[in-house]
């Protein structure tokens, strides 16, 4: 399963939305405003798909950076 990753808009920490994924269903997701509590400094992160990329196991690091 993949990983839908963001940007921890404090720490700039690289961590998980909480949400795994198959390639085909992150392309299918609509372009919506969600809200994902960060683990790198406990706040609420809004975020759009846009915004996100998706890594597979523990890699952090952008592995695909999608436009829309």
């Amino acid at each position: 399963m993949l990983h839908i990753m963001l940007a921890c808009a404090r720490t700039h920490q690289f961590v998980s939305t909480g949400i795994e994924t198959d390639l085909d269903s992150f392309i299918a997701l609509p372009e919506v405003l969600s809200l994902t509590q960060c683990p790198a400094c406990g706040h609420a992160h809004h975020w759009t798909k846009s915004e996100t990329w998706f890594c597979q196991g523990t890699d952090r690091l952008p592995a695909r950076v999608l436009s829309t």
